[in-house]
């Protein structure tokens, strides 16, 4: 865990960021001090995974799919880029980012380079009785102020033990390219069960229905043959572009039979033309509102049917 942040309120104020991103951004500028540097085609990232974020900022959220949506807002805001491999996060600053702890005359206000060789005694953090501490000694080091300056970044991302992932929803859309299936895949837990392959014709509607489906139960579904060939199914018969919509609403769906049976995927098949409808129209169909409609009904048929006698009635004087 990260013992201290440093957060400049002036540049946080000045870029319209809140709390929370301001918290993450401060341990994201830090990342060139010791995280391990990546090269890509696009150059050298810093490998930074969710739950590294999850495990040194306790305070900011205990959810790495949380973590990750942070990550894109401070991308959108236009401080960090980011990139992926299979297994974990890439990050790096812009040139806008990087300015975070630079005086007016652009040096470094906290420079990062040689932040590994502070110690208590430095004049950053000095002590109370003026004596220096050995390397390592620290109760709550500054490098990084970290307990942990060796966890392997090399690892996947996993969602935190009693997480809540939010729901996918990952959309049909046009057909995939490269990058567009590298951000639907580092949206995926690492360890969801089942197909990852982002053209796998399956890959969306199962991690929809997954991942809203450990949300709502707390673990995930079990992946076999049979869930397999019917999610399948549910591809053909209601398309590509809404198969995966109706995998995460189906979970949704407070219908009796389905809460009953746990929401099973055959469940889901058997009614995925009216589930599909249903959440197009956004029109539930409970019990209670069939049990209304089929009431109303009655009586509009029980008005026709008395107005049919007495046009009979009045027909025979």
């Amino acid at each position: 865990m990260q013992f201290t942040v440093s957060i400049n309120q002036a540049k946080a104020l000045e870029w319209g960021l809140n709390a929370q991103q301001s918290l993450l951004f401060a341990f994201v500028y830090e990342c060139p001090s010791w995280a391990k540097p990546v090269s890509t085609d696009d150059g050298v990232f810093y490998a930074l995974s969710k739950q590294k974020i999850v495990e040194e900022l306790p305070l900011l959220t205990d959810k790495p799919d949380t973590a990750y949506r942070m990550l894109r807002a401070l991308k959108a805001a236009g401080l960090i880029e980011l990139s992926n491999t299979n297994s974990i996060t890439l990050v790096r600053l812009t040139e806008k980012g990087k300015t975070w702890n630079k005086k007016l005359d652009g040096s470094d206000k906290y420079p990062t380079k040689d932040r590994k060789n502070i110690r208590a005694g430095s004049e950053k953090s000095p002590s109370t009785h003026g004596k220096k501490s050995e390397p390592g000694s620290e109760k709550s080091p500054t490098n990084q102020d970290t307990s942990n300056q060796v966890t392997n970044q090399d690892t996947s991302d996993h969602v935190a033990t009693g997480g809540e992932p939010q729901s996918l929803v990952l959309d049909g859309g046009p057909a995939s390219n490269d990058e567009h299936d590298d951000d639907e895949l580092a949206r995926v837990p690492a360890d969801l069960p089942g197909p990852r392959d982002p053209k796998a014709k399956t890959f969306k509607a199962w991690a929809n229905y997954a991942v809203t489906y450990r949300r709502r139960y707390g673990e995930y579904p079990i992946w076999n043959q049979r869930v397999a060939g019917q999610l399948s199914q549910l591809v053909d018969r209601v398309g590509k572009d809404l198969a995966p919509g109706v995998a995460a609403y189906f979970l949704s769906m407070n219908n009796q039979f389905y809460i009953a049976k746990g929401h099973q995927v055959g469940q889901m098949l058997q009614d995925c033309e009216t589930i599909a409808t249903q959440m197009r129209t956004g029109q539930q169909m409970t019990a209670t509102r069939a049990r209304q409609m089929d009431g109303t009904q009655a009586n509009l048929s029980a008005v026709d049917e008395a107005k049919a006698m007495l046009r009979a009635s009045w027909g025979d004087e």
